[in-house]
């Protein structure tokens, strides 16, 4: 299942309607689309929705159509973050269809605190925890991913480091200046830049 955007240039359309805008045409209307593929990547069907329409609103009605007019009964949904959240879950459970969630970062963090996940884990190319509640997460080491986060952390670092290198020269050219004051700065700067738990400031 596939969800997209398309703007439109005409105003006299039912379905459309001012939503969250991808293309980068800001106060045009859109409708949304949504295509349901088979196994091979073949279409099946096409659906258009009303512009406003959020991505997870459209999963309902693309269910009961794998089930009512395929009768399908048995498959797996693989959704990203934003697809398969709360009430499309009830709803596969409804159809007893299967589902792959991707989680969010907040909810790592939470399963990180309370043991169920280790930080080696993700050392390994693949792992794999079985939970409470029969929840199977499975964690796959992603390289490109890794070497952007390390990008990311270097431009912070070398970004806070040209700060430090600015404060100090303001604090060398002005003895009088308040090298506590620069400090305090310094601190909600590395705080901005989200680099606060692995960097110590003094």
């Amino acid at each position: 299942m596939v969800i997209t955007r398309s703007y439109l240039e005409g105003t006299h359309n039912a379905l459309a309607a001012f939503g969250s805008n991808r293309d980068g045409k800001k106060g045009k209307p859109q409708i949304v689309i949504g295509l349901l593929c088979d196994e091979d990547g073949h279409p099946v069907s096409i659906e258009v929705f009303p512009g406003n329409t959020q991505d997870p609103h459209t999963f309902a009605s693309q269910l009961a159509k794998v089930k009512g007019r395929f009768g399908v009964h048995e498959i797996t949904f693989v959704g990203d973050r934003g697809m398969i959240k709360g009430q499309q879950v009830e709803d596969l459970s409804t159809y007893g269809f299967h589902y792959i969630p991707a989680i969010t970062k907040p909810q790592i963090d939470k399963l990180l605190r309370t043991g169920t996940l280790q930080m080696d884990l993700f050392d390994q190319a693949l792992a794999e925890v079985c939970a409470d509640e029969g929840i199977r997460y499975v964690l796959r080491r992603h390289p490109v991913r890794a070497q952007e986060v390390q990008a990311t952390r270097h431009a912070q670092l070398a970004t806070l480091q040209a700060w430090v290198a600015k404060h100090n020269q303001y604090l060398i050219d002005h003895p009088r200046a308040n090298a506590q004051g620069a400090l305090q700065k310094l601190i909600a700067r590395a705080e901005k830049l989200r680099i606060a738990d692995w960097v110590e400031l003094t």
